[in-house]
């Protein structure tokens, strides 16, 4: 299916950062999709993976998956041998069966995001063993790690001649406060921290020859439909602190789109393989991104009707998750033209050097020990 057909909303042609603006010999046109939550934990581990029929949780989004350079997502539920489980005092709890590892592979996924609330729900242990088992599917994931410094650590992938760096982090966590710190998960989960991630990012680019940075963030306000401003400054500290693109999931619905020095930040893509009662939780995102040689990279947005078995949405579905997002867009309209109605869905026009926002947001302070 077209773009065209499914009612996309293009939204702008983003300028390359000076290191990546140099065509290297051999670098081609590069083409990522990236989805949200993806939760193989209670209902679908029951009448999808126990029942046989797993091969069918991504018939719909497969080909699509597949044809992208690189698919990445958040992995919501950790992944054990025993599978489905929830503790004895009903807390959301998310363990999907270790089977599912195999079916990210054969839907086309790339690389996962580890950090997130669920992280620690079955401790250190539960944490380690899902690890084990992405890594024996051969899938790269960051965010986690059997010490801090591994789960700072970006899943790197080479594609068309691009290096790739996908840094994963949360401000959110299922423990007393909702932080890491002081907390036992301190040592193993990658916390959203400007002044730790920065140096990383600059790291990814310096040291192991990143063309480009992405950071997906777990955080936000579950079910609101716009974020709480302290986490605008966030996510614009990220990409004052190298980020490329802040991919943002944990409210499990779509929200809006903010363009920040030129990059794009997605405040949530909603949920992908997940089944919720609550309004707009079956309606979703995918953020397509296509890099040229030169480092112009487009986005586009791409509407989801989230479940059990992801769909891409068409017709007055698409429409209705389109208009939502461009009205819980920011466009800084008194710097550029507004966003503009294409056959193709709602375009914005890039901006000029001289309108990217030169005001540094602040950073996230409280480290977590050891990072």
């Amino acid at each position: 299916m077209s773009r065209a057909a499914a009612g996309c909303l293009l939204l702008a042609v983003l300028a390359g950062r000076p290191a990546a603006a140099q065509a290297p010999h051999g670098r081609g046109h590069l083409h990522i999709i990236a989805v949200g939550d993806i939760n193989f934990a209670r209902g679908i581990a029951r009448d999808y993976i126990f029942a046989g029929k797993g091969d069918s949780i991504f018939a719909d989004v497969r080909d699509t998956l597949r044809a992208a350079d690189l698919a990445i997502g958040n992995l919501e539920s950790i992944l054990l041998d025993r599978g489905d489980s929830t503790d004895s005092t009903g807390t959301m709890v998310f363990a999907g069966p270790h089977m599912a590892a195999p079916l990210l592979v054969d839907a086309g996924f790339d690389a996962v995001s580890t950090a997130n609330n669920h992280a620690w729900d079955f401790g250190r242990r539960g944490l380690l063993e899902s690890l084990r088992h992405l890594d024996a599917a051969g899938i790269p994931h960051s965010g986690t790690g059997p010490s801090l410094k591994d789960a700072y650590r970006p899943a790197i992938i080479d594609r068309a001649g691009w290096r790739v760096a996908v840094f994963s982090v949360t401000d959110i966590i299922n423990l007393k406060g909702l932080v890491l710190t002081g907390t036992p998960a301190a040592c193993c989960i990658a916390w959203a921290d400007t002044t730790i991630l920065g140096p990383r990012m600059r790291a990814a680019r310096d040291s192991l020859g990143a063309d480009l940075v992405l950071v997906m963030l777990h955080a936000g306000n579950e079910y609101r439909e716009r974020p709480p401003v302290e986490l605008h400054a966030l996510m614009r500290g990220l990409i004052a602190a190298g980020a490329d693109a802040v991919i943002g999931h944990h409210p499990h619905v779509p929200q809006g789109v903010e363009r920040f020095r030129g990059r794009p930040i997605l405040y949530s893509l909603g949920n992908f393989v997940f089944r919720q009662p609550f309004p707009w939780t079956d309606k979703a995102l995918a953020a397509e991104f296509d890099a040229d040689p030169d480092g112009t990279i487009a986005l586009t947005l791409r509407p989801v009707n989230a479940d059990y078995v992801p769909r891409f949405a068409t017709g007055l579905d698409s429409a209705a998750i389109l208009v939502r997002v461009d009205s819980l867009s920011r466009w800084p309209r008194r710097r550029e033209r507004g966003p503009a109605i294409t056959p193709r869905g709602i375009r914005s026009t890039p901006p000029s050097p001289a309108a990217a926002d030169s005001t540094p947001p602040p950073v996230r302070p409280t480290p977590p020990p050891g990072a």
